[in-house]
């Protein structure tokens, strides 16, 4: 069995900062990180491999810094990473300052192109959503665009003598057939840390094949956003409060004063 494993490099939410003067995301300190959602995904395919065999391959798009992501899904038990890279759209798309990604309609494009060009894949697999765009609809759209059935809420994957059987989240299993496309969402199994003697392997050669667009058939043209993304639109900024001291007593007085002299009662 051939798994593809869609993982993301995102942004650490923790890291990330506000820039009121500029109504933007301050990313320049911002961590960029393997999207922790994905991890989930990575881990039902190397389980399901343990258990029936095959090959488990992870698929990343982004710039060349995404080849730490895809390194890592190496490290984690990856058999190798294919990375997506090249595209001065892909590579404008990373550096920019806020959250306003490479276009959906371009990386369902991307994704459903290396598919196809990979060849024999009979699941992909994806996480829930991106831990920076909150978004989680990518896997309806590759399954449309492959052709293929969309499973959604999979816990977990297993090889019966049936078949293949997918573990939902109330706890049902249900016959999967196969090619198809699955969302894998957290479950009681927690995704494995990197195995320290993979770590350092992960950067052999041969283990991350890099493609660009134009290995995959597409030109710059067919990666034009479908959707213009909106600005950053920012409230006004809290004004601090006042702290009131004395009693219990003497506050209420004090803050029924204040009232007053602002005309609020």
């Amino acid at each position: 069995m051939r798994i593809v494993v869609c993982v993301k490099q995102v942004y650490d939410p923790k890291t990330v900062k506000i820039s009121r003067s500029r109504e933007e995301f301050d990313m320049r300190d911002a961590a960029k990180i393997l999207n922790p959602a994905d991890k989930y995904a990575l881990e039902a395919a190397l389980r399901l491999r343990e258990a029936a065999g095959g090959e488990v391959i992870s698929l990343t798009i982004g710039d060349a810094g995404a080849e730490d992501v895809a390194r890592e899904a190496v490290a984690i038990g990856a058999d190798k990473a294919v990375l997506v890279t090249g595209s001065s759209k892909l590579e404008a798309a990373a550096s920019a300052s806020s959250f306003q990604l490479l276009a959906s309609n371009a990386v369902t494009q991307l994704i459903a192109a290396a598919v196809g060009h990979l060849g024999g894949v009979d699941l992909v697999l994806t996480g829930e959503m991106g831990a920076t765009d909150g978004t989680g609809g990518l896997a309806p759209r590759l399954a449309a665009a492959l052709g293929w059935p969309v499973s959604l809420d999979v816990v977990s994957l297993a090889q019966e003598s049936g078949g293949l059987q997918a573990t939902m989240t109330d706890g049902a299993a249900g016959d999967l057939a196969t090619p198809a496309v699955v969302v894998v969402v957290p479950g009681p199994v927690r995704p494995r840390y990197p195995h320290p003697a993979r770590i350092a392997n992960a950067w052999n050669d041969g283990l991350v094949e890099l493609l660009t667009p134009a290995d995959l058939g597409l030109t710059a043209e067919s990666l034009v956003s479908d959707a213009e993304p909106g600005g950053l639109i920012l409230g006004p900024e809290r004004v601090r409060g006042q702290v009131v001291g004395g009693t219990l007593a003497e506050a209420a007085v004090a803050v029924a004063g204040m009232l007053r002299a602002k005309r609020a009662i």
